[in-house]
């Protein structure tokens, strides 16, 4: 991570054999990233992840690219060639990760992790992430910050419960229930 592996990008075997490594199954998703759209090790990647019957998502900014057409989902984000030839982390890098952006937002939202626009799987384990939640808190049921912060305690340091039991007025036991009956969706359980 911290120095480069000069030609470990075209090691294909390495690929495969990193997807076996990580016990890849057909309960997984593995998203695949090539600005060319041709570099061996995730091709490699691709050809070992479908074989363990995972669901396969390549993303590459060359349109007609084996990544693209050899995965199950192909993304092409065709951005051009780049202003500097050869420097993919100029547009090819930027596209890859706006889409890797919009791809785990998405995500957040289908794993019920948010509640409108704000992150109620928020895990309060430093002062950042406590001032966090209790922000998290206030915006989503209007309480002082003190209120938001007994909120969070009496929840148990869960964001989702304090939310429910600021905005339903109920204490944590049925708030907690109502989460578990709706799924942990915070607008269901609040009868949204």
């Amino acid at each position: 991570m911290y120095r480069a592996v000069e030609g470990a990008e075209d090691d294909r075997e390495r690929g495969a054999a990193d997807i076996h490594a990580t016990q890849v199954g057909a309960q997984d998703v593995v998203v695949l990233l090539a600005a060319s759209g041709s570099t061996p090790y995730v091709l490699g990647a691709l050809h070992a992840a479908r074989a363990a019957g995972a669901l396969t998502i390549g993303i590459a900014n060359n349109p007609g690219a084996d990544l693209a057409t050899g995965a199950e989902v192909g993304i092409t984000l065709d951005t051009g060639p780049e202003v500097i030839s050869g420097s993919t982390r100029l547009k090819a890098g930027t596209a890859q990760k706006i889409a890797l952006n919009t791809l785990s937002s998405a995500l957040m939202v289908r794993l019920n992790k948010v509640y409108g626009n704000l992150m109620v799987n928020v895990q309060p384990k430093n002062e950042k992430l406590v001032d966090r939640a209790r922000r998290i808190i206030m915006k989503a049921t209007g309480a002082t910050p003190e209120r938001a912060m007994d909120l969070l305690n009496e929840s148990g340091m869960r964001v989702r419960t304090a939310i429910v039991m600021g905005k339903a007025g109920v204490n944590r036991d049925e708030a907690e229930r109502r989460l578990s009956a709706s799924g942990g969706r915070v607008r269901r359980a609040l009868g949204e």
